[in-house]
């Protein structure tokens, strides 16, 4: 099984926003593609920031926006 140090970056006319980084594996990286296939039909969206802060963005901004998912694979991962 593969893993992957994920994080998730929104970028709206209001600046780009970094979420906190997360590992997730294989199975949980394509569930987190599926929900983000619904980026702008579930309407706001919430985050956790990576240095520790959250933010709301509204429907109106978030169909403005562009959701990336930046992974990078984990060589050597060891399950905590």
């Amino acid at each position: 099984m593969n893993y992957y140090e994920v994080q998730i970056v929104i970028l709206t006319k209001y600046g780009e926003f970094w979420g906190k980084k997360t590992t997730l594996s294989d199975g949980k990286y394509e569930s987190l593609l599926q929900i983000a296939k619904n980026f702008y039909s579930s309407g706001g969206f919430e985050l956790t920031l990576e240095d520790g802060g959250f933010i709301v963005v509204p429907p109106d901004v978030v169909q403005q926006s562009i959701l990336r998912i930046q992974k990078t694979k984990i060589e050597n991962y060891v399950q905590e």
